[in-house]
């Protein structure tokens, strides 16, 4: 069965948007026809605008149960980090597997379709065989011991293997940050991903603690470490106060490598890092800085097509929904002159190619299958979003 929708404005991320025009999709969600006439009979006339589906480049599903439980700018990266590990292990198998089955519904129904997913056990592996969404699952790795490196991979790798053989999705192996690893265990995942030609993310100054840490193992997150009853002092990944240009030299084989969070990142650091790297993604998950930190990124530099930009809505521990909507509404509050049309391409088409999978997702073209979204509630004419803006998946997408 065919299915046609029209509507005001469609933005296919293939040419200029497309005024009342209209799209055919088949039963299976593949695009048939899109255009600005169309002969069909049966057309379903759709309030607001019609987007390809979304992309949400950065999540930790496994923490779904964590909703409301980590408090709010509780001081800083370390204070949340401790609110993480306090709260972690204190639910049920059971309540945490329907927190993720829930978390993993909302975020169909809010129109995001393909997730890049972090994951530290297989304890959502269940969860993403039976969703409707495209998973790819990122692997993740923490030591800060130099000597445990390859143990450390080698219990990650099959870990990854058991998502590529039990889901639909892929996975790959990617570092935490650059506070919690050894540069010998960087340098281990970047060897592997020069073997896997895999898509790597890695979250990057996302704190003042990290900075602190980084330059001369000082503040918040030494302190917290220290009471892990760590040895900070075996830890080899400490040699610059930017803990970004320190990382960078270390995963050059990583490509495309994903920046994620770049809370206090500059335009300067970012002309750097391209120049080391000649495949760089940023990720943007404004609602969770702010809610770790009170903070948002300096948006207003990634606002050029040069920067391959993307967004993610990390945790229900560090955000109050998995909404790539709502962080579009919160970049645009800051930000209004970045163009909508430009807000949509972070959300859509830069992740699905980060995640290798654009040709099937982020473009509303024939023989695709991206998912259609209606984004309703909001100024067509100036494209503007407002606090009552919505988002739904509509039409077929299995």
């Amino acid at each position: 069965m065919i299915r046609t929708f029209k509507a005001d404005l469609i933005i296919t991320n293939d040419g200029p948007p497309l005024r009342n025009g209209f799209v055919e999709v088949n039963s299976e969600g593949v695009i048939v026809a899109v255009g600005e006439e169309s002969s069909s009979s049966n057309i379903t006339e759709v309030e607001g605008i019609i987007t390809p589906g979304f992309v949400n480049s950065h999540c930790h599903l496994e923490l779904s149960h964590l909703k409301g439980k980590v408090k709010e700018r509780s001081d800083g990266m370390a204070g949340f980090i401790k609110g993480l590990f306090a709260e972690r292990f204190s639910s049920s198998n059971d309540e945490i597997l329907q927190a993720m089955m829930l978390a993993d519904k909302e975020m169909y129904e809010e129109g995001i379709v393909a997730v890049g997913d972090i994951s530290n056990l297989d304890i959502s592996l269940p969860v993403k065989q039976k969703s409707s969404l495209y998973y790819h699952t990122f692997v993740e790795v923490v030591g800060q011991d130099p000597s445990k490196a390859d143990s450390i991979l080698e219990k990650a790798l099959a870990l990854c293997d058991e998502y590529i053989f039990s889901t639909k999705g892929n996975a790959s192996i990617v570092p935490h940050a650059p506070y919690s690893m050894s540069r010998t265990l960087i340098s281990a995942v970047n060897k592997n991903a020069f073997h896997k030609s895999q898509p790597v993310s890695i979250h990057m100054q996302e704190s003042d603690d990290e900075f602190l840490f980084c330059k001369d193992k000082s503040g918040p997150l030494s302190d917290f470490f220290l009471g892990l009853g760590l040895n900070i002092r075996l830890f080899d990944n400490i040699s610059d106060a930017c803990p970004m240009l320190n990382t960078l030299p270390l995963l050059t084989d990583c490509k495309p490598l994903m920046m994620v969070h770049n809370t206090l990142t500059t335009a300067a650091q970012i002309d750097i890092a391209t120049a080391l790297h000649n495949n760089l993604y940023w990720c943007l998950c404004p609602n969770a800085n702010n809610y770790i930190t009170g903070r948002l990124p300096h948006l207003c530099i990634y606002n050029n097509d040069e920067l391959k930009v993307t967004v993610g809505t990390d945790s229900l521990a560090s955000n109050h929904r998995l909404s790539i909507l709502s962080e579009l509404k919160t970049i645009a509050a800051a930000h209004p002159e970045i163009p909508f049309e430009r807000l949509i391409k972070w959300a859509t088409i830069n992740g699905a190619e980060f995640l290798g999978i654009d040709k099937k997702f982020g473009k509303i073209k024939v023989g695709m299958k991206p998912g259609l979204v209606q984004i309703d509630n909001l100024n067509v004419e100036n494209l503007v979003l407002n606090e009552k803006s919505k988002s739904k998946l509509i039409g077929y997408r299995l």
